[in-house]
């Protein structure tokens, strides 16, 4: 009825799959919450960019990008590329995010709903991406990078949103 790609009940209980690759994540210095939300757009875009720069084989790389405005590069930490380029599985669910290498099936991260302050993606010039803040016990605050095959950014997007909502 909202207009949503996939039934409530499907992101209410099991959740909905996607095939994406992880591309690592980049510390977040201080709350999402304080900042406003042109500030946290701003902050997704530069992890993709740190991201991609440092992820050989990542789309859209090579392009050239200004340097990190100085506010930003106070709110950016280290990078952890563990799992950088790696194929996972991504369920989104009301209750969480769940990412799961799609090969050995290990648990790379699962990060429950109310401990992620914002998420973005499909963006034009970082069209394959989408990005996460979450807060875990292993990165503490960092914004997660998932490179999507082509379009599917939006729909994951979107269905991070309909899981946010129905939460």
């Amino acid at each position: 009825s909202m207009g949503w790609l996939h039934p409530n009940d499907k992101v209410m209980g099991p959740g909905v799959s996607y095939l994406v690759r992880y591309m690592g994540c980049v510390e977040v210095l201080q709350s999402m919450r304080a900042l406003d939300f042109n500030t946290r757009t701003q902050v997704t875009r530069e992890a993709i960019s740190l991201v991609c720069e440092a992820v050989p084989g990542a789309k859209g790389a090579t392009r050239r990008r200004k340097p990190c405005s100085r506010p930003l590069s106070s709110i950016l930490g280290r990078s952890n590329l563990k799992f950088a380029g790696m194929p996972i599985t991504l369920t989104v669910s009301t209750s969480s995010l769940n990412l799961m290498a799609a090969d050995c099936k290990q648990i790379i991260a699962n990060h429950h709903m109310q401990s992620i302050s914002f998420a973005s993606g499909g963006d034009p010039d970082t069209a394959e991406y989408v990005a996460y803040v979450a807060k875990d016990p292993v990165n503490q605050r960092a914004c997660h990078i998932l490179e999507c095959p082509e379009g599917l950014a939006q729909d994951v997007i979107s269905t991070i949103g309909q899981a946010f909502e129905l939460r």
